[in-house]
C-alpha cells in the first residue's frame, strides 16, 4: 500500500511522514523543493518533485496511491496576496482531485484545512455543522478547498475525509516564536486582560488525528475539528509558555483600545512595519478575539482522545527551540 503526503515538508506534514515511516509504511512525497525532503527523510520516502498546481507531477503523484493525506498549504500572513492562497487551496486542491477519478485502488483522501473556517468562535465551542465565518484571504480559501473536497465525495464518490487542525504547535513549529521570544524578554503583556480563549493542540495529537481519519470506516464524507484536551486563556498560554523558560508571566494589562492605537503608530512608523512591528493590527485581532471548537465528534466518531498537556507541550516545544538556536 502506497501512501502519498502533500505538503511533506511543512510542520504538519514532516511530522506526519516521520510517524508513517516509523509504521514502516510505503511513503510518496509530493513536495516543491525535493532536495529538502531527502535531507529530511533520506530515503524513506519516494519523492515527487512539483507544485501542487503541476497537473503533470501531481497525476505522477497520484497514480497508485491508497492513502492520501493532502496537507499542502501557504501559510498566513497579511501581506501574502490573495490570489496566491487561491493558487495552492483552491486550484490546487482542484487539481488533486482531477487525477484521484479513476483510481479505483483509493481507499481515503484526507483532506487538511481548518477550523478557521468558521472564523471567530466567542466562547462557545463551534461543532463541525457550526455557520461558517471565514476572517482573511487563507480561511476563505481553504473553506473553498474543503468545500471542493466534499463536493467530491457526493458526486464522484472519492473516499474523502475533511479534518480542521485547530491551534497546532510543539517541535518544528516557527508559528508560535515570536511569543516565546518576546515573553523571554519580559516583553510580552495581555491585552484586555488576556481573557479571550484560543484551543491549541500539541503536534502529535493532530499527528494521531490524522492516522485515525485515514483507517476510519465512518470517516468517509465526514468533517473533524481537532483540537486540544481544553481551551485556555490568553493569559494561561502565556504562563505556560513563560514557565517553559523558567520565567513567570509580567503582571500588567495593555487596554484594547491602548493595543489598537499602538498598532496604528507602529504601522505608520518607518521600519517597524510588518514583522518588525510589536504589535500590529492582526496580532491584537488573535489576542483579543476567542476561537474554541467542540471535538466531540472526532472522539466519538474516530476514538481521537488528545493526550498532550499544556504545560508540558509548552516545555518540549521551549526545548525543541532552544536545542535549535532559536531562543
Amino acid at each position: 500500500m502506497t501512501i502519498l503526503v502533500t505538503g511533506a515538508t511543512g510542520f504538519l506534514g514532516s511530522a506526519l511522514v516521520t510517524a508513517l515511516i516509523t509504521q514502516q509504511q510505503s511513503v510518496r512525497v509530493l513536495v516543491r523543493d525535493g532536495e529538502k525532503a531527502r535531507q529530511q527523510f533520506g530515503d524513506a520516502v519516494y519523492v515527487v518533485q512539483g507544485e501542487i498546481t503541476d497537473v503533470q507531477q501531481v497525476r505522477r503523484a497520484v497514480d497508485g496511491a491508497s492513502i492520501i493525506y493532502h496537507l499542502v498549504g501557504r501559510l498566513y500572513h497579511p501581506s501574502v496576496p490573495a490570489a496566491l492562497y487561491q493558487h495552492t487551496h483552491v486550484e490546487g486542491t482542484r487539481i488533486l482531485l482531477e487525477a484521484c477519478r479513476g483510481q479505483q485502488q483509493l481507499q481515503r483522501i484526507v483532506h487538511c484545512s481548518t477550523t478557521g473556517v468558521h472564523g471567530v468562535t466567542g466562547k462557545t465551542a463551534a461543532a463541525e455543522e457550526a455557520p461558517f465565518a471565514p476572517t482573511n484571504p487563507y480561511e476563505t480559501t481553504k473553506l473553498e478547498g474543503e468545500l471542493l473536497a466534499l463536493k467530491a465525495y457526493k458526486e464522484q464518490g472519492l473516499p474523502m475525509s475533511v479534518v480542521r487542525p485547530g491551534l497546532v504547535y510543539g517541535p518544528g513549529d516557527l508559528h508560535l516564536l515570536g511569543f516565546f521570544a518576546s515573553i523571554k524578554k519580559g516583553l510580552f503583556r495581555v491585552i484586555d486582560g488576556g481573557k479571550a480563549l484560543l484551543h491549541p493542540v500539541y503536534i502529535d495529537d493532530m499527528t494521531a488525528a490524522f492516522l485515525l481519519c485515514a483507517q476510519c470506516p465512518q470517516a468517509i464524507g465526514r468533517s473533524y475539528n481537532i483540537a486540544g484536551q481544553a481551551p485556555v486563556t490568553i493569559r494561561e498560554l502565556a504562563t505556560a509558555i513563560a514557565h517553559s523558560m523558567e520565567r513567570e508571566l509580567p503582571a500588567g494589562n495593555i487596554p484594547l483600545w491602548l493595543a489598537n492605537l499602538a498598532s496604528d503608530i507602529f504601522a505608520l512608523t518607518p521600519g517597524l512595519q510588518g514583522e518588525r512591528a510589536p504589535l500590529t493590527r492582526s496580532r491584537v485581532t488573535f489576542l483579543t478575539n476567542s476561537r474554541v471548537y467542540s471535538i466531540q465528534r472526532a472522539q466519538q466518531e474516530l476514538g481521537y482522545a488528545p493526550q498532550m498537556g499544556l504545560e508540558e507541550g509548552m516545555k518540549q516545544t521551549a526545548l525543541w527551540y532552544q536545542k535549535h538556536g532559536y531562543l
